[in-house]
């Protein structure tokens, strides 16, 4: 389950334009009108980096986007805002991850997610950040971040946060 090359897929890679994703559909198509109208203009003016898993003919399969934000202190739990904690939390937000319908139920979604994490690792030790936060689109999306160790913040049981200390721990595994 997950393993890209297995089906025919390569692992992520920056999107550039050269990558087609004019038949991208993840059944969610607010993601699918992201990555058409959104992700290459957001990615060359710097507001988000997008990663895509695509296969042999430049076809984008999956995505994640993700960029730096801030999360106020009161809105974390209390587990993850010790004494000290500034007002402003540094975080990484995942924006947006997709996968082709065609490829649901193949583990894509959850390896796309330890990509996303393993790179927002590696920033973290050049950017400092406490988290990644991410706003899933439904409750449907939240129990897949839920599943994979996310919490709900205060803000709502849609908005998410893991924990810097807790991915690094979990590569270290």
């Amino acid at each position: 389950m997950g393993d890209f090359r297995a089906l025919g897929l390569f692992a992520p890679e920056p999107l550039t334009d050269s990558h087609d994703f004019s038949d991208f559909r993840c059944g969610k198509p607010s993601l699918d009108e992201w990555l058409s109208d959104m992700a290459l203009h957001n990615q060359s003016a710097n507001y988000t980096r997008t990663f895509v898993v695509r296969d042999a003919n430049m076809h984008v399969r999956a995505y994640y986007a993700l960029c730096a934000g801030m999360i106020l202190r009161k809105d974390v739990p209390r587990s993850q805002r010790p004494h000290g904690t500034p007002v402003e939390i540094p975080i990484a937000l995942l924006a947006r991850l997709a996968v082709h319908e065609d490829l649901h139920g193949h583990g894509i979604g959850k390896a796309l997610l330890a990509n996303a994490l393993r790179n927002a690792a590696s920033a973290s030790q050049a950017v400092a950040f406490r988290a990644v936060v991410v706003d899933a689109l439904d409750e449907e999306a939240a129990q897949f971040y839920r599943n994979l160790g996310f919490q709900p913040t205060k803000i709502s049981p849609l908005k998410l946060i893991l924990p810097t200390q807790d991915i690094l721990a979990s590569m270290a595994d």
